[in-house]
């Protein structure tokens, strides 16, 4: 049973990830006599004084759906909840096109190294064992991170708290929610901040949005907070959709200077255009997920991407895809051919195709890694294993509609 703890959120970059958690100490019994300074919460019939709270810093690594110690997180369980998640915004508030994990997907729990030192009266139990969905969502000229958590859980409802909890409902379910809309002073600056928590038999969702300045607008009404986390199709037995895909997963390489994101549009034309070529080219392929079904690239990089699971008659891969424009300054020389492993030639049009072999195995499999400059600069790289033909690619990626 955890009632000691709020999570403040998870900060995600690249290859670190970042836990910060915000701590306060709640009392496990109901006191008697409380402090007159504290003031009644509507919906609560016991308010505790608000106790000063602590932050912290912790290095950890991403996990993996279907983690075996934590079975009610699967891929497509992960995959159902994001889309009930978007699907719960009210229709007139859009979320930002971005990568997945910036796209309110739920992503693994983190892993913690064992034996770690938190801090006095943590641990690793305290911090884990949730899957968030993070992205930044508009209405109208306002927009704001939303984040969303949820985890198994079978405790108590724990009494209110001053300056965490400013009201308390329960839902005709059963299911109580807890919300608050304040102010904070952190770093030096005024927050506003939006949050509801709610308790059901087996799960607790928590959602929170914020932005800085004490009169800044916020996309999403406390009320519709306590709607996202009431969401039956959050909680953690709730039945998977048959059919759900897995869900959507980062990609893209890292670029130093990357170039502005590419747009929506432009994203779902190269993806449309990528599906027909993949049926005329590979028409015996069969993927986990749409080909087509690109997103924007991870790292601040101006591709589009994707990885799928691929299988053929003659085997199955993951193939990564994507289509980017950047500095290819040296891509069209033919020093490479010198290089253990790389080999490179040039289309009769000017398209340069590079290749290149990875003995070390991925997934039980060597690694191919194959790139196609075409002429108007639109780099298309594929990595992959057995399965897949090179010269099938190679067509794909000179057909005509992706260029970017």
């Amino acid at each position: 049973m955890r009632t000691d703890m709020r999570r403040g959120g998870v900060l995600l970059d690249v290859a670190v990830v970042v836990a910060i958690v915000a701590v306060g100490t709640v009392a496990a019994g109901v006191l008697e006599d409380q402090p007159p300074s504290v003031g009644p919460i509507p919906g609560c019939d016991v308010v505790l004084p608000a106790e000063e709270g602590f932050s912290f810093s912790i290095g950890s690594y991403g996990g993996r759906y279907d983690n075996p110690d934590y079975p009610w997180l699967t891929a497509t369980k992960a995959s159902a909840m994001s889309t009930a998640l978007i699907e719960s915004l009210p229709t007139d508030v859009e979320l930002e096109f971005a990568s997945p994990s910036n796209s309110l997907v739920f992503q693994p729990m983190h892993i913690y190294p064992e034996g770690v030192e938190i801090a006095e009266g943590v641990t690793v139990e305290d911090i884990s064992g949730d899957s968030t969905a993070s992205g930044v969502v508009g209405r109208g000229d306002t927009k704001a991170p939303l984040g969303v958590s949820v985890e198994e859980w079978d405790g108590e409802i724990p009494p209110c708290v001053e300056e965490r909890v400013d009201e308390r409902t329960t839902q005709p379910d059963g299911t109580v929610v807890d919300t608050l809309d304040a102010v904070s002073d952190s770093d030096g600056g005024p927050t506003h901040r939006r949050t509801a928590v709610a308790y059901t038999a087996d799960t607790l969702v928590h959602a929170r949005t914020s932005n800085d300045g004490s009169d800044a607008m916020l996309p999403l009404r406390v009320d519709e907070l306590r709607s996202i986390v009431s969401n039956p199709e959050l909680r953690v037995t709730a039945q998977v959709p048959e059919g759900t895909p897995p869900p959507r997963r980062d990609c893209g390489s890292y670029q130093e200077n990357p170039t502005l994101p590419l747009s929506k549009d432009m994203v779902e034309r190269i993806g449309a255009s990528l599906a027909e070529q993949w049926a005329v080219f590979l028409p015996d392929a069969q993927s986990d997920r749409p080909i087509g079904d690109l997103v924007l690239g991870s790292s601040g990089s101006a591709s589009a991407c994707t990885i799928v699971n691929v299988s053929t008659p003659t085997g199955s891969t993951e193939l990564s895809i994507e289509i980017s424009i950047r500095d290819t300054t040296g891509w069209r020389s033919t020093d490479a051919q010198d290089s253990s492993g790389v080999s490179r030639s040039t289309l009769p049009d000017g398209t340069v195709v590079t290749s290149r072999s990875d003995d070390t195995l991925r997934g039980g499999q060597p690694s191919e890694w194959l790139s196609v400059l075409r002429p108007s600069n639109t780099l298309v790289q594929f990595s992959f294993g057995d399965g897949i033909e090179a010269d099938s690619l190679v067509e794909l990626a000179s057909a005509p509609g992706l260029d970017l």
